[in-house]
C-alpha cells in the first residue's frame, strides 16, 4: 500500500479542532482515529486523501491550503527537508529534493530545470489530485518559498509563481501569501527563481550531514537500481538538467553518490545510456538556449558550454539537431512570433 507522511493531514486535524468543527467526518470510513494520526508514522494515500477532501470541504471559507501552506517548513518533509535545511546553498538544496521526491515518494514529486533566468521548480502529481490539486499547488508553493526565504534570509519577491489553477475573483489572499509575481491558468504549476539565490552559501551549511544526506540518496539509487531500470539515468539527468554551464564532470557526479567513476559507469551503461551522452543532450540543451535567447556569437556559446575549439560544437550540434548553430538560430528567429 502506498503511504505518505501525515503532515497536512494532522494540520487539517489540528485546524478544524481549533475552529470547534465536528472532527469525526475526518476518520469516516478510514483505518485512523485521531489518536493513531497523532501518534503514528506514515499513513496510506486514501485516508490521507479523505481528510484532506473532507477539511477542504469543512474550511472552504479559509482557503485551506493558504491557510496550512503559511506554517509549512521543510522540516516537514522528514529526512528529505532535514538534508535540504543544512545544504551548501539553495540549487543543491533543491537538486536533493527532486532526488528524493523522484525515488521516495508515491504522490508528489517536483521537476527542476535552469534555464536563462534561473531555476524552474514544477510540482508533479503522481495521482490524479481532482479538487485537491489547487490544495497541493498552494501548499507547495509556500513550502518552496519559505524555503528559499529561510536560506537567504530575504522575501522572495521576485520569483514567478504560474498556477494552472482559475484565477480566483478575489486574489488578495494569494497577493498577501506569495511575495512574487503570479500568473493563473498556466500549462504547469511552476516556481521560477531568478539565479541570483541559487548558489549562494548557505549559513545552514552542514558538512558531515550534508555527506551523511547525500549518501542516504546513494544508497536508495542502489536499492531502486535492482528493481527499475534506469534510475542512474534518470538522476543523472535530473542532476545536468538542473545545472548550468560549466556543467559538472563525471568525477563531481560520482563523488556526490559517492561510488567512484567506473561503478557509475558501469551502472548508467547497464540501463543503456552513459556520462558522456547524457551530458552531451544536456549541452545540445544549452546550445538551444543559447542560440535562440541570445545574441552571442556560436564562439562565445561554444566557450561557455566548455568546447575549446568551435568546430567540434558546430559538428556535435549538426550531430543532434541535423541543423548547423547558424542555420538553426535563423529558424528559430524566423518562427518567433512578432510582439
Amino acid at each position: 500500500m502506498d503511504t505518505i507522511s501525515p503532515v497536512y493531514a494532522r494540520l487539517v486535524l489540528r485546524e478544524m479542532q481549533r475552529q470547534g468543527c465536528d472532527t469525526s467526518s475526518l476518520f469516516a470510513g478510514t483505518s485512523l482515529n485521531p489518536r493513531q494520526l497523532l501518534r503514528g508514522g506514515d499513513i496510506s494515500i486514501t485516508d490521507f486523501l479523505h481528510i484532506l477532501d473532507v477539511g477542504q470541504q469543512t474550511l472552504e471559507d479559509g482557503e485551506l491550503g493558504l491557510m496550512l501552506g503559511k506554517n509549512m517548513r521543510v522540516s516537514a518533509l522528514g529526512p528529505v527537508g532535514a538534508g535540504m535545511a543544512i545544504a551548501p546553498n539553495l540549487r543543491e538544496g533543491l537538486q536533493l529534493a527532486e532526488g528524493y521526491t523522484r525515488l521516495h515518494s508515491s504522490y508528489v514529486s517536483i521537476r527542476a530545470s535552469s534555464t536563462m533566468f534561473g531555476l524552474s521548480i514544477r510540482l508533479l502529481y503522481q495521482h490524479d489530485t481532482g479538487r485537491l490539486e489547487r490544495f497541493h499547488t498552494e501548499t507547495g508553493a509556500m513550502l518552496i518559498q519559505h524555503y528559499v526565504e529561510e536560506l537567504t534570509g530575504q522575501a522572495l519577491s521576485d520569483a514567478h509563481y504560474k498556477l494552472k489553477i482559475p484565477q480566483p475573483k478575489d486574489t488578495s489572499a494569494y497577493q498577501q501569501a506569495f511575495h512574487g509575481k503570479l500568473s493563473f491558468v498556466q500549462g504547469y504549476n511552476e516556481i521560477v527563481i531568478p539565479r541570483h539565490w541559487l548558489d549562494q552559501p548557505s549559513p545552514y551549511f552542514h558538512a558531515e550531514l550534508w555527506q551523511e544526506a547525500q549518501q542516504s540518496l546513494s544508497k536508495a539509487l542502489k536499492t531502486l537500481g535492482t528493481q527499475e531500470s534506469a534510475t542512474y539515468t534518470q538522476h543523472v539527468s535530473a542532476l545536468l538538467r538542473s545545472s548550468e554551464p560549466p556543467l559538472p564532470g563525471l568525477q563531481q557526479v560520482a563523488a556526490n553518490l559517492h561510488v567512484s567513476e567506473r561503478t557509475l559507469n558501469r551502472r548508467l551503461q547497464s540501463e543503456g545510456s552513459s556520462f558522456r551522452q547524457l551530458k552531451s543532450d544536456c549541452f545540445a540543451v544549452w546550445a538551444k538556449i543559447y542560440l535562440s535567447q541570445t545574441d552571442n556569437s556560436v564562439e562565445s556559446i561554444a566557450a561557455t558550454l566548455g568546447y575549446q575549439d568551435t568546430a567540434n560544437f558546430r559538428r556535435a550540434f549538426r550531430k543532434s539537431t541535423g541543423a548547423s548553430p547558424n542555420d538553426y538560430r535563423l529558424r528559430v528567429t524566423r518562427d518567433r512570433p512578432e510582439l
